[in-house]
């Protein structure tokens, strides 16, 4: 009774810390989590080389340098391109933004619900200034706190490329006997549904920015290609991606005509349906479908408690512990096989 009293203090004063230090703890999960995530998608490729004779240090840094490369590549191709047709987008969007202000604000004064005079149009105003200036700076000091992150773990992604297997061996060290065998099945589980997920995610992602920009081309949308990319981007955050960059796409065509917007719309529905019946369940496997409701509570759950790295973690969070226990079970019956016989 003693021990088990004692677990459940354990477990709570830990559950407490990392609520408390949340933020923290979530900076350091997202960095172990690119470690892990780079380390696994280019160890092939270190053994590649190391297949050809090359030492595990050379080899590791040839796969960091050419994935980096290859990154740096595509961002230098691409950016420049997204960046000047963000630039048409916002400008063609912000006289349709304040139109519907204008609306929204008369209709509130013929209602009766909110009464906006001169002068406080010009505190409003000031505000907003003052609100998205300090957006713009909290938007830099976290895009320069991502970069660092991504540069430390491609140098941790090195030095567990170079050592991978004698950390895999001392890892086991640390685990009895009797458990190794589940462990072993355990973690080949979950990488199976990590790799799963985000290879089931990045297809599918890729699908609806090419269905998108080819319905909007069709459909005569300016920055089809642009929106199509931000749909394609937006899918990656379950449930509410979709609907958040519904919104540009919706109102770039409503500055086309209302029989445009009301296509778009549609397109945007249609290619919605084609991936949630077709397109998600075949490229992403049995093994590593969650439930939409459980989906639903851990994205709201995780979200309110971590922000976006909740929302983006937990559905890969729940996969993962639905195939470690789905693992651990069919090795409990294995063993129960083995001792019957």
């Amino acid at each position: 009774m003693k021990r088990i009293l004692m677990y459940i203090l354990l477990f709570t004063a830990i559950t407490a810390f990392i609520l408390i230090k949340r933020d923290e703890m979530m900076g350091i999960a997202a960095a172990l989590l690119l470690v892990s995530v780079f380390s696994a998608l280019l160890s092939p490729v270190c053994t590649w080389f190391e297949n050809r004779g090359m030492r595990p240090s050379l080899a590791a840094l040839l796969t960091v340098g050419a994935f980096l490369l290859i990154a740096m590549l595509i961002i230098a191709a691409c950016i420049p391109y997204l960046a000047v047709q963000s630039v048409h987008l916002v400008k063609r969007l912000s006289p349709i933004a304040s139109m519907l202000l204008q609306h929204v604000s008369a209709w509130t004064e013929e209602t009766g619900f909110l009464r906006i005079y001169r002068s406080s149009t010009n505190v409003l105003s000031a505000d907003s200034f003052g609100r998205l200036t300090a957006a713009a700076a909290k938007f830099s000091i976290n895009a320069a706190a991502q970069t660092g992150r991504i540069a430390f773990s491609l140098v941790l992604t090195y030095y567990v490329l170079c050592d991978r297997r004698r950390l895999a061996n001392h890892i086991l060290l640390f685990v009895p006997i009797s458990w190794r065998k589940a462990v072993l099945v355990g973690l080949h589980g979950c990488r199976n549904a990590v790799f799963g997920y985000f290879s089931g995610t990045l297809k599918t992602s890729a699908f609806i920015s090419a269905a998108t920009t080819l319905g909007l081309m069709l459909l005569g949308v300016e920055d089809a290609v642009l929106l199509g990319v931000i749909m394609g981007l937006f899918e990656i955050l379950p449930y509410i991606g979709p609907v958040a960059a519904a919104i540009p796409i919706l109102l770039s065509s409503l500055s086309q005509g209302l029989d445009t917007a009301l296509g778009a719309l549609l397109l945007v529905v249609v290619v919605q349906q084609i991936e949630g019946s077709i397109v998600s369940p075949y490229f992403t496997a049995s093994s590593t479908s969650v439930h939409p409701l459980a989906a639903i509570v851990g994205v709201f759950v995780l979200g309110s408690l971590f922000g976006i790295w909740g929302i983006l973690t937990a559905v890969p969070l729940i996969a993962v512990g639905q195939s470690i226990v789905w693992s651990l079970q069919r090795t409990w019956n294995m063993m129960r096989e083995e001792d019957a016989g």
